[in-house]
């Protein structure tokens, strides 16, 4: 265990000291928002974050972990308010109404408990944390546009400051600080957002109210919300969520690399697992190596139950028991991921629990790896979208295992797709971001443009009772899957520092004790 913590230390040591370098680098405009503002307009003073503290880690009381100027690591002020206002443009373009006034509400997550007062790690809505960088529970942004006019105002509504809340829960940011901190026009309390939304519709008529009522982020204003329009015969409602995505699904300069540091944390952590595997330990010691080299990296945690799977178990794509033993012979599968202030890497590899691959399995692994390989080149020569490459992916995996031998020889066209469909269920990408399964409203059939970032992740799964297939191939899931950067030329792989090449996973494999 010495020599693991020594090695984990080593490179947590290296990892903060490379994401350091960068935030302390005087020339990392590339962190920062790159749309300038109009000539002859300089930054406002309200681009500025409160001495004081709040609700959450700034760069004056955490100056590790925010740097200065930034209102979350990685994010100024200024980009948040640019996100505020190219929603309000695309909603505006899309309706084409200017003799109505609009009405934006975005709400926080709110607390979720557990078993009695025990809550769950708390875990922001992701549209709502793109437009504000706020991090605190039950919180509503609310953007009022009044009809004929080209500007609109921001209201945020936040838990107040309570002294005897704030000795259980810790500080809370209140309203005086907020407009400071997240750039709005207006702080409120939260308790005063019905009556608000009275008063804007009472006072707006005719009025479309942006909002999705049918979300469980914080379905105690579901009601509210529909009895104000309920009330209000002249309110229209629409759902913001569909636009939001397809913003968020574009990554900025400063978003990336972020990604590129959860990737990076991510692949680390799984390069550590591998060399944390031996015959006889259980799979939640895997685990527990993921978890701990994630958090060594710099990662809140991780970014989602992973998936630790030895030997046939490998076959049950969602497996995340992770309660059995590793065999000799046992292939691992291993799905993880971190999360880095919300942002996500989601990261696949098999290895052998022995260290060596056995003939068939390694046959198997090379198929699964080709077939990522031959994708990613895919994504930057002709850019699919993502259900074609999952089409693509289909007639590669059907064609190898063919001439393997491993399918039979007399089937072609779409029985052979079919067939390998039936050992690779899933689709082979999705979009990745603030969450994991990334601005599920963008459709996998959407041209893929640069700025989006994908996973690549075929895979196999033949379970023990599979007879298509050569009994000596049986029993086993192999899956191999990276981060995928779309840029104007070559696909970035941001995922890149998790091995997977054979001879760098045998190399690695079992060569530190747990």
């Amino acid at each position: 265990m010495q020599g693991l913590c020594k090695w984990t230390l080593n490179l947590a040591s290296k990892s903060r000291k490379r994401l350091l370098k960068q935030v302390l680098c005087e020339n990392r405009c590339k962190w920062l928002s790159t749309v300038e503002n109009p000539p002859g307009i300089k930054n406002v003073p309200q681009f500025s974050i409160p001495k004081v503290v709040v609700g959450q880690a700034t760069c004056h009381t955490h100056p590790h972990l925010v740097p200065p100027g930034q209102l979350t690591c990685g994010i100024t002020q200024m980009e948040y308010r640019e996100r505020r206002d190219t929603l309000v443009n695309k909603l505006m373009e899309e309706v084409g109404n200017v003799h109505k006034a609009h009405i934006i509400v975005i709400p926080a997550a709110r607390k979720q408990y557990m078993s009695d007062i025990i809550p769950y790690v708390f875990r922001q809505n992701s549209d709502f944390y793109y437009l504000t960088g706020c991090l605190e529970p039950s919180a509503i942004l609310v953007l009022v546009k009044p009809a004929q006019t080209n500007n609109y105002k921001s209201i945020l509504f936040v838990h107040d400051k309570d002294s005897h809340a704030e000795l259980w829960d810790g500080p809370r940011t209140g309203c005086n600080a907020a407009v400071q901190l997240f750039a709005v026009d207006e702080s409120q309390p939260v308790e005063n957002f019905e009556n608000f939304l009275v008063k804007i519709f009472n006072s707006s008529k005719p009025s479309v109210l942006w909002y999705d009522n049918k979300s469980q982020i914080n379905s105690d204003l579901n009601s509210t919300v529909s009895s104000v329009v309920r009330n209000n015969g002249q309110v229209s409602l629409s759902d913001p969520q569909r636009t939001l995505h397809f913003l968020r699904v574009i990554k900025s300069p400063a978003e990336i690399e972020l990604l590129k540091e959860t990737c990076y944390i991510g692949s680390q952590s799984i390069n550590m697992a591998m060399a944390c595997t031996k015959p006889g330990i259980s799979e939640h010691m895997v685990n527990a190596v993921l978890e701990y080299a994630c958090r060594q990296g710099g990662a809140e945690h991780l970014a989602f139950p992973p998936v630790v799977a030895g030997g046939a178990r490998a076959t049950h794509i969602h497996y995340i028991a992770n309660n059995q033993i590793l065999e000799q012979t046992d292939m691992l599968l291993v799905d993880s991921g971190s999360q880095r202030w919300l942002y996500n890497s989601d990261i696949s590899r098999t290895w052998p629990v022995s260290g060596t691959f056995s003939k068939h399995h390694r046959v198997l692994y090379e198929i699964v790896l080709s077939v990522q390989k031959r994708l990613i080149e895919l994504l930057g020569e002709h850019r699919p979208a993502l259900d074609q490459l999952f089409d693509s992916m289909c007639r590669l995996l059907g064609t190898y295992l063919q001439q393997e031998g491993i399918l039979p020889k007399n089937i072609d066209g779409n029985e052979l797709i079919g067939k390998a469909y039936r050992l690779c269920p899933h689709h082979v990408s999705h979009y990745l971001g603030l969450d994991v399964h990334d601005t599920p409203l963008v459709r996998r059939g959407a041209a893929v443009r640069p700025g989006m970032l994908v996973t690549v992740e075929p895979g196999i799964y033949i379970r023990e009772d599979e007879e298509m297939v050569p009994p000596e191939f049986r029993g086993v899931g192999i899956r191999v899957e990276d981060d995928v950067l779309i840029t104007e030329g070559d696909p970035l792989v941001l995922t890149e520092a998790c091995v997977k090449e054979v001879h760098d996973i045998e190399a690695i494999v079992g060569k530190h004790s747990v």
